[in-house]
C-alpha cells in the first residue's frame, strides 16, 4: 500500500511501515491470548541484531532501486507458498531446534529491509517448521515484529539525522495515522486468533499475501 497507493520511495516505504507496526502491535500484544515466551525469546533475540543490518542494505544499496519492488513481491509469493505447504504430522520441540534461530535472523534482515517487522516471514516459517496451530505463533510473531520494528525504526531515524536519506525518513505523519487505525485491527484480530479455524487463518493470510504481490508486479 505504502509503495502502490501513497506513492512512497522504498526506503521510505520501509520505515514508515515499521513506524505502523510500533504505533498498533502493542494494542495486539495486549490483548493476545497466549504468548509462547520461550519461542518469542528465540525469534526475538536473533533477530533484532539483524534488523539493523536490513535497514543498512536498504539505505545504502537497494532501497531506492527500480528491483525493490520485484524484491518485495518475490518475499509475499515465497511466504504465500510456505503457507500452503501442509504442516509437519507432529509438533516440533524447540529444544535443539537451531533452524528457529535462522528463522529469527532471517526475519529481522528482511523486517528490516522490507521493513515489515519479520512476523511475515517468521510466523509461515515457524507454523512450517513446529506444525503448531496458527494461534500459537501468533503471539511470539507480534512480539518479535515489534522488536523488529522498534530497532529497525531507530536505524533509520539514525540515518535520517545523520545525513544519509534523500527524504525525511520516516514518513512520521503517515505512519502514525496508519498506526492508529492498527491499533484497532490488531485488538480485533488478536480477540478473534484463537477463535477462527486454522486453515482459514492460513489460507484467508496467503490469499491477502498473494494479492499484495500480483499488485506489486501489475505496477512495477
Amino acid at each position: 500500500m505504502l509503495l502502490t497507493v501513497f506513492g512512497q520511495g522504498g526506503t521510505v516505504a520501509s520505515a514508515t511501515n515499521l513506524l505502523y507496526n510500533a504505533v498498533s502491535t502493542p494494542a495486539g500484544i495486549a490483548r493476545h491470548p497466549h504468548i509462547d515466551w520461550r519461542l518469542t525469546r528465540t525469534l526475538a533475540g536473533s533477530a533484532v541484531p539483524a534488523a539493523v543490518g536490513g535497514a543498512l542494505v536498504n539505505v545504502f544499496l537497494l532501497g531506492d532501486s527500480p528491483a525493490f519492488r520485484l524484491l518485495v513481491a518475490a518475499l509475499l509469493l515465497v511466504v504465500a507458498a510456505t503457507l500452503a505447504l501442509p504442516r509437519p504430522a507432529r509438533s516440533a520441540g524447540l529444544r535443539g531446534t537451531t533452524l528457529l534461530y535462522v528463522v529469527g535472523a532471517a526475519s529481522g534482515a528482511l523486517g528490516g529491509f522490507y521493513g515489515l517487522g519479520g512476523a511475515v516471514l517468521a510466523a509461515p516459517a515457524t507454523l512450517l517448521l513446529t506444525g503448531w496451530p496458527v494461534a500459537r505463533v501468533s503471539g511470539a510473531a507480534l512480539v518479535t515484529t515489534l522488536t523488529v520494528s522498534v530497532t529497525g525504526l531507530a536505524t533509520y531515524a539514525a540515518l535520517d539525522l545523520a545525513g544519509h536519506t534523500a527524504v525525511t525518513t520516516p514518513n512520521w505523519p503517515l505512519g502514525l495515522a496508519l498506526g492508529a487505525g492498527g491499533v484497532a485491527g490488531g485488538y480485533l484480530g488478536a480477540r478473534l486468533a484463537g477463535r477462527l479455524p486454522d486453515r482459514l487463518l492460513r489460507v484467508g493470510l496467503a490469499t491477502l499475501v498473494s494479492a499484495g504481490a500480483l499488485r506489486l508486479v501489475l505496477v512495477t
